[in-house]
């Protein structure tokens, strides 16, 4: 964790297989909010090192209390069959209550390649995990989302 309190991971960082991810993840944890900025297209391999950066980058910050996950699409959207069944199967996975976030957010911009295609399939995973989950076209837009959630959390709590 760096002196701000902010936590960094990448993809890039991970070797998953013997074959080359395709996109790349960058993670970073800052307060409440883990912010996951996607350049796709997306293959198998580059979900797996997503995996191993996501543990890597929640058990770094050992955060307490509500966030939430923002992914913002850049370039593409795109994944591949495996990479969707992957991610949909890692999405099912049980986890420790402080890792699994209180909803997700997409930040998908038109000029997104795909990004009309593949959000219903994006969604529909979360829908299937019983995760609140929104699409949204600006980042600003979905951070504030977020921190409404949020907020509302650490009332209720």
């Amino acid at each position: 964790m760096s002196p701000n309190g902010i936590v960094r991971r990448s993809t890039q960082d991970v070797t998953s297989s013997r074959f080359q991810p395709h996109g790349l993840v960058e993670i970073t944890f800052e307060g409440d909010i883990l912010l996951y900025e996607c350049r796709g297209p997306f293959n198998k391999e580059l979900v797996e090192s997503l995996a191993v950066a996501q543990l890597e980058i929640l058990q770094a910050a050992n955060h307490h209390g509500p966030w939430v996950s923002i992914c913002l699409m850049r370039n593409s959207a795109v994944g591949s069959p495996e990479a969707f069944a992957r991610y949909s199967e890692l999405m099912h996975t049980a986890k420790p209550a402080q890792f699994i976030p209180i909803a997700t957010a997409f930040s998908v911009a038109p000029e997104v390649e795909g990004g009309r295609l593949m959000m219903p399939r994006y969604a529909a995973i979360y829908i299937d995990i019983g995760r609140p989950f929104e699409i949204f076209e600006q980042l600003d837009e979905a951070t504030a989302w977020a921190r409404a959630l949020i907020a509302a959390a650490n009332a209720d709590q």
